[in-house]
């Protein structure tokens, strides 16, 4: 398949060839007119009081670790297929405190019906917004969950443990989507070592929360891991903006979550946020 790249920061993203790009609407949807293609340049993501965003979801996918940003028009990528979600879609965001503080019964009325929001990044900091946005979602009536960015140089039993810690002091439970690792830097460990770590931070929270995990990564970013196969086998969170359809990693069949746009705007949220669609009905995404 002849393919183009569209580079965010330290990955390449492909997409199809002459496929045709999905603007949003509004409120964030994914419309169906023409839109602009994604800019060319490598861009710091932002957050709502201008402050450059680190160890947030698609952080890295802006710019490098190495604060340079590096991409390639000959990274090899293993098979991958391309899946379009269905005609049932639930609208959410994805936010951390660099959101500052959100209203969220604007966002609900904006027809946002899921949120993930940042509990850490890694061990070495909380969120401060954490509770404030779980409980302020919660009383909107979204359907809430929570994200850690994963540092694999650190250990990944400590960090699961403190992600559900944090959960049972907000009361997660039924209904509420269940916890993310978000896999998208090495902290300079090997491919190997990254991969086991990830499954060593699934396997613990797990068993601690009795829920399976969702991993939100990029095909890019995966890809140059080897394409491993996760253990326990997540939920997948796939992260490939500026395109009508995203590539899947070869280890998952089905599209879940897809985080299609970074620049967002949402009411109730001043600046740029994440827009997510979960491909499903929310009664589903209440029971997974």
């Amino acid at each position: 398949m002849n393919r183009r790249t569209c580079l965010f920061g330290s990955l390449i993203v492909f997409s199809a060839c002459g496929g045709s790009l999905d603007p949003l609407g509004p409120g964030g949807e994914i419309a169906s007119l023409p839109t602009p293609a994604p800019p060319s340049r490598f861009t710091e993501k932002v957050g709502s009081d201008g402050e450059i965003e680190e160890g947030t979801i698609g952080s890295a996918l802006f710019l490098h670790d190495s604060g340079e940003p590096t991409a390639t028009d000959d990274t090899p990528y293993a098979a991958q297929a391309t899946v379009c979600p269905g005609s049932s879609k639930v609208y959410g965001i994805d936010v951390s405190y660099y959101q500052g503080t959100i209203n969220w019964s604007q966002v609900k009325a904006a027809g946002k019906q899921f949120a993930i929001v940042r509990v850490s990044d890694g061990t070495g900091f909380m969120d401060p917004k954490f509770e404030a946005n779980w409980k302020g979602a919660k009383a909107a009536g979204i359907a809430v969950g929570a994200y850690q960015f994963f540092r694999p140089n650190q250990d990944a039993t400590a960090q699961a443990d403190l992600l559900v810690n944090q959960l049972n002091k907000v009361g997660f439970g039924s209904g509420d989507i269940p916890p993310v690792i978000d896999v998208e830097v090495t902290g300079g460990m090997s491919d190997a070592t990254v991969a086991a770590r990830v499954n060593t931070w699934l396997q613990r929270v797990k068993s601690r929360t009795g829920r399976l995990p969702i991993l939100y990564t990029s095909p890019g970013f995966w890809s140059g891991l080897g394409n491993p196969t996760p253990s326990p086998l997540p939920y997948l969170w796939d992260a490939h903006w500026g395109v009508s359809c995203p590539l899947l990693p070869p280890n998952w069949g089905r599209l879940r979550f897809w985080q299609y746009s970074a620049t967002g705007r949402v009411s109730g949220i001043s600046g740029n946020v994440d827009l997510d669609l979960y491909n499903g009905s929310l009664a589903e995404l209440r029971g997974l």
